[in-house]
């Protein structure tokens, strides 16, 4: 099968990135079809790849044009909540559980409820401002635990375990109607 790469999408890019152990791709919320290439890998190797996957994006393309992404009615209102209500209760939860935080912001992911870089750094979706608290209360211990174990191990999930007894109905809570917020519909 040979591939267009000027088909009707935005455009293809190529990345590449230190950490990838393998070759990845992406179709981005606007068309565009991201390839990740490995350090080691060649820029031929990469458009083989994205021409065997062609009827893959393709697959990707028509699920996210029969989906359209719509904006919470008061998606402004509500993110500017979150940035003045979220950074505090993380804070707040930090001291709490005796962890240190560099830097919080609030950003618009379109696929993670949060993330902890290993400088300190937590990152929040504003959505969390519409979920229970409960759920709101694991996300952040989640990326808090993350300051002390930066995985995903028993070990992390003990830590996430003790500080947060209801995580797992948390998780439950997400991966049932989590989906919803981002496109968004009201929460629960």
């Amino acid at each position: 099968m040979q591939l267009d790469l000027f088909a009707p999408r935005a455009e293809t890019v190529f990345v590449r990135h230190r950490w990838a152990r393998r070759y990845i791709l992406r179709v981005l919320d606007n068309g565009t079809v991201r390839v990740t290439l490995p350090r080691w890998g060649s820029k031929r190797e990469a458009i083989a790849f994205l021409e065997r996957s062609e009827a893959w994006i393709s697959k990707q393309l028509l699920k996210q044009a029969a989906q359209p992404v719509v904006a919470h009615p008061d998606e402004a209102g509500l993110r500017s909540r979150a940035s003045k209500e979220l950074p505090a209760q993380l804070l707040a939860l930090a001291a709490q559980h005796g962890i240190t935080v560099t830097r919080v912001s609030i950003r618009n992911q379109r696929t993670r409820w949060g993330a902890c870089s290993s400088t300190g750094s937590i990152t929040l979706n504003w959505r969390l401002i519409l979920v229970p608290d409960f759920v709101r209360e694991y996300v952040m211990i989640h990326e808090l635990v993350h300051r002390r174990e930066l995985n995903h191990s028993k070990r992390f999930w003990k830590h996430v375990a003790a500080a947060c007894p209801r995580h797992r109905d948390a998780r439950t809570w997400l991966v049932k109607e989590g989906r919803r917020l981002f496109a968004g519909q009201e929460s629960c």
